[in-house]
């Protein structure tokens, strides 16, 4: 299947920029970098346990992107997706497309 009839998914790009705060400090925040296409799809859930016997879970995402969709690509970023974000844990370029990239992302639920 061709790599754009699967990109069908617009995702929000944020990244983290430098800035001079108020009391003339260095500092940072992050801010919508671009909005591109990509394919999703789930890995793998578990539920883990915390303190106070509270329940959590982690969600692992595979996103796939074009090589030349980001200039940019750290594991300080994140992406917005239906009002969810989803945090990069690593990147690899994918090595039998090689037009694309494979993003393995955590879902971050507040």
């Amino acid at each position: 299947m061709v790599l754009s009839n699967r990109l069908n998914n617009k995702i929000d790009v944020y990244s983290k920029n430098e800035y001079t705060n108020e009391l003339l400090e260095k500092d940072y925040r992050y801010e919508k970098s671009s909005s591109i296409w990509a394919e999703i799809s789930p890995l793998n859930g578990t539920e883990n346990k915390s303190q106070g016997n509270t329940k959590f879970a982690d969600i692992s995402h595979k996103f796939v992107i074009r090589d030349k969709a980001l200039t940019v690509l750290t594991n300080d970023m994140y992406f917005i997706f239906k009002n969810q974000r989803y945090d990069i844990k690593y990147f690899n370029p994918n090595y039998k497309y090689r037009d694309s990239i494979e993003i393995f992302c955590s879902l971050v639920v507040e």
